[in-house]
């Protein structure tokens, strides 16, 4: 202990002996302590903070204290709050188109409306037109040669009568064409659609409107094919308007030009004229499969049955 430190515990002592009140004169100085008579008992216990020790006594005191026990691990915390969704990416780029399907099966004409079968002249209103007549053999109109001024049209074939049934509402109009045997020309069988009321300037509008094959695709001897006359193009045989003689246009726009224009017969026949004119013995042809529509209905016709 330093011996210039006053120590409290002589002033202690000193008053218990005298029984009377400590003065400056009476206080006992470390001068006044003999070496070693002092001892841990003499000490109040917490009256010496570290501060007040040697620094070496400090530091040997630190080397010889021991590392507790290490505690127990604590238990886990609660585990936290969901964050929030990120915004949505952009979309992706656009894969390729996968390959078509296969086409369904179309729906039969003939399952649709089944045909009414022409077997003779007379048949379902259909009748031979000009001479040498037509015949009904081999399962279709048999067409040849020739022609016959005698007739609506000049041509020689089959034809049925209507009652003034507006050109406008003819919505179908198709047939299914052969060509057997013929010179070196694009001659084929033709429909004529015969009109009254049309403009033509004449008091009776009187005009024959011309389907013909070969302005539209054309044929081959031997290969049967299918048109589709309402959707084709027509000639007439006299100037209408916006129409002269002999040109082309769709069926729709002579029906605009001629909104009075009246169906009096439709003839499927050899397409012949008196300017062209191929000799009976020169030419077979046939048709069949012949449909006429009016709005949302239509009649199909099977020639020779």
């Amino acid at each position: 202990m330093n011996r210039t430190k006053t120590i409290a515990v002589g002033a202690i002592c000193a008053l218990a002996a005298t029984g009377t009140t400590a003065t400056a004169a009476s206080l006992i100085t470390s001068a006044k302590i003999a070496d070693g008579t002092i001892t841990s008992r003499d000490i109040h216990r917490g009256t010496i903070s570290e501060s007040r020790l040697n620094s070496h006594v400090v530091a040997k005191l630190n080397r010889l204290a021991v590392a507790g026990a290490t505690g127990a691990t604590g238990a886990t915390g609660a585990t936290g709050a969901t964050g929030a969704r990120g915004a949505t990416g952009a979309t992706g780029a656009r894969g390729a188109a996968g390959q078509d399907g296969a086409a369904g099966a179309a729906a039969s004409q003939n399952t649709l409306n089944p045909a009414v079968a022409v077997t003779a002249s007379g048949s379902a209103g259909w009748g031979y037109v000009g001479a040498p007549a037509a015949k009904l053999t081999g399962g279709e109109l048999r067409l040849a040669g020739g022609f016959d001024s005698s007739t609506p049209s000049g041509g020689i074939g089959m034809a049925k009568a209507y009652d003034n049934v507006p050109l406008s509402s003819l919505s179908a109009l198709s047939y299914d064409v052969v060509v057997h045997a013929r010179p070196d020309d694009l001659s084929a069988p033709a429909i004529h659609v015969t009109l009254l009321g049309a403009a033509t300037g004449t008091a009776s509008g009187f005009v024959n409107l011309v389907f013909e094959p070969y302005q539209n695709g054309g044929t081959k001897v031997g290969e049967r094919r299918s048109f589709d006359a309402v959707g084709g193009q027509w000639w007439a045989t006299k100037d209408l308007p916006g129409l002269t003689r002999g040109s082309l246009a769709s069926l729709a726009s002579i029906a605009a030009g001629s909104p009075d224009a009246k169906i009096v017969g439709i003839s499927v026949d050899n397409g012949g004229s008196s300017a062209s004119t191929i000799p009976v013995d020169q030419l077979s042809m046939g048709a069949d499969n012949v449909v006429v529509g009016f709005g949302a209905g239509f009649d199909r016709y099977d020639f020779g049955g």
